[in-house]
């Protein structure tokens, strides 16, 4: 086990070194060209700037999933399908032919209808089959779109001919895949899994499979027309999910809404053609988002496994620390100032609302940015501002405190790095962005101050004005309770004045003096 955790920090070293140094070339591998069979793959800086965040992701969910499922009997069979699964997404980030490109594809859906369905209970039956299917039918226009790419190829016919409709098929595939409006049905769905496989699935993985498609093809996609659909659909599955996430009960299915608004969000910004900056708000929500399902997923198993955000209760007497990194991911989430998600976001805003004219879309991807607010409280509030119920709760592991801080340093941090080096962002804003979490923790203090002086002020009122004066008023009213309280201030009166007494005799007769002697003095002294 050491010597695994120890080849893995290796790469994990290697995959931040080479982010750090392939922003200037490109490297292609050709392992095997024949006709439509080939191995192809082909590294720059895009896939390998989201291969080292899949790697950090991949790394924290392993870890956690070791706690979440512990004791679980095909924890083996788990770890095998979720390897198989991280590298299938692998293997699509850097495929650069159609048969890679198709294999990577279907073993990614095919590893996620069994990771969905690993507790084999009607739920995630009923959840793996809705996946299967929906991606299955994603799969039919991916073979569809190579297929008449293919066939233009051997000069048949002009490949003009088939380009609009290659690219239509394109749109669709990428829509079934991210979960965009009409397929928007199995993301929900898929909330049957383990929480790990959640967390991993739902932020940097399946449902950017098909945005990672689409900037692949950018060329062939970045028509006026496509480009217009793509940001209708964009906004349209914003809209709705950020809706239904305002009526969801089942709190893991409202994070799952919440990642399906920010897929939206990344396709409206698609639909602009900011390509780099819907990859780079890709890779913030990549990291804040499997941050947030580790907390969701921690509060959770410590609530035995209760997800009904209407039976929560007193979850505050879990660790500070936990609650602390929750809100910082969903100030990420909702893009406030000082956070992460602020400096994609407001550029993406920025750019969307100069020279724009359409008043209902204008509105709509309004509202959709502002109900992130919404249910990003109404998450906070299920978990830690319920105190009507009743219910017990344990923290079993000190270690979770401390395993999605990577994650929340990378999402500030990192994301101030590559914002700094790559967008023209004002460098103030990003030097107070990288500060972003002692802000937080100051605004924590500084609340938590505030509070507890306003209880003290409110209690110290309530003590003097209602429970001693009342008290007071009671205990006189009871003669019984005076007899015995006067009794008792009379035995201990006199219990003092017999030890003095005593004392000050003993100490007399050590000084030789006599005791009638004192009395006859002090005698005098009174008159």
């Amino acid at each position: 086990m050491n010597i695994s955790i120890f080849l893995i920090g290796f790469v994990f070293f290697l995959g931040g070194v080479s982010v750090w140094l392939l922003p200037t070339f490109k490297l292609g591998i050709y392992l095997l060209e024949w006709d439509f069979l080939s191995l192809k793959f082909n590294f720059y800086f895009n896939s390998v700037l989201f291969s080292f965040i899949l790697f950090l992701v991949t790394f924290s969910v392993l870890i956690f999933s070791t706690y979440y499922l512990n004791s679980e009997l095909n924890f083996n069979y788990y770890c095998f399908v979720l390897l198989i699964f991280v590298g299938s997404m692998f293997s699509l980030n850097f495929s650069n032919s159609i048969f890679t490109m198709l294999l990577s594809w279907d073993l990614l859906g095919i590893s996620s209808f069994f990771l969905v369905l690993f507790y084999n209970n009607w739920d995630s039956c009923s959840g793996a089959m809705n996946t299967a299917l929906t991606n299955r039918l994603g799969d039919y226009f991916m073979f569809v779109f190579f297929g008449l790419s293919v066939f233009s190829g051997y000069y048949f016919l002009s490949f003009s001919m088939f380009s609009s409709y290659m690219s239509l098929l394109l749109l669709l595939t990428a829509f079934t895949k991210s979960a965009q409006f009409p397929f928007s049905s199995w993301l929900p769905k898929a909330m049957s899994a383990p929480t790990p496989v959640s967390s991993l699935v739902h932020s940097s993985t399946l449902v950017t499979a098909g945005l990672i498609l689409l900037m692949n093809f950018n060329n062939l996609v970045l028509q006026k027309n496509f480009i217009s659909f793509v940001l209708i659909i964009g906004l349209f599955t914003m809209f709705f999910s950020s809706l239904a996430s305002l009526v969801e009960e089942d709190l893991k299915k409202v994070v799952a809404l919440s990642t399906l608004s920010q897929m939206g969000f990344s396709m409206v910004t698609l639909g602009l053609g900011l390509s780099f900056i819907s990859f780079i708000h890709l890779v913030s929500h990549a990291l804040f988002k499997s941050c947030l399902f580790m907390q969701v997923g921690y509060i959770i198993h410590c609530s035995f496994g209760q997800q009904d955000g209407r039976n929560y209760s007193n979850n505050g007497n879990l660790p500070n620390f936990i609650q602390l990194q929750m809100l910082v991911t969903l100030f990420c989430l909702c893009g406030l100032i000082f956070s992460s998600g602020a400096v994609s976001k407001d550029f993406i805003l920025e750019l969307f609302f100069s020279n724009n004219y359409m008043l209902f879309f204008s509105l709509m991807f309004f509202v959709s940015v502002f109900l992130t607010f919404g249910y990003s409280f109404r998450l906070w509030k299920s978990f830690f501002l319920s105190f009507n119920k009743v219910m017990n709760h344990y923290s079993s592991t000190v270690f979770m405190n401390f395993l999605s801080l990577a994650l929340v340093i990378f999402s500030i941090g990192f994301l101030w790095w590559l914002n700094f080096n790559l967008l023209n962002v004002p460098s103030l804003f990003l030097y107070v962005d990288f500060f972003g979490p002692l802000v937080f923790l100051f605004m924590m203090i500084f609340l938590s101050f505030m509070v507890l002086k306003m209880l003290f002020k409110e209690l110290t009122y309530k003590f003097l004005v209602d429970y001693l004066a009342k008290n007071s008023v009671y205990k006189m009213k009871n003669l019984k309770f005076m007899d015995l309280f006067l009794n008792n201030i009379n035995s201990k009166g006199y219990t003092l004045f017999l030890s003095v007494g005593i004392f000050k005799n003993y100490y007399m007769k050590s000084l030789n003096f006599n005791s009638v002697v004192i009395l006859i003095f002090i005698f005098f002294m009174i008159c």
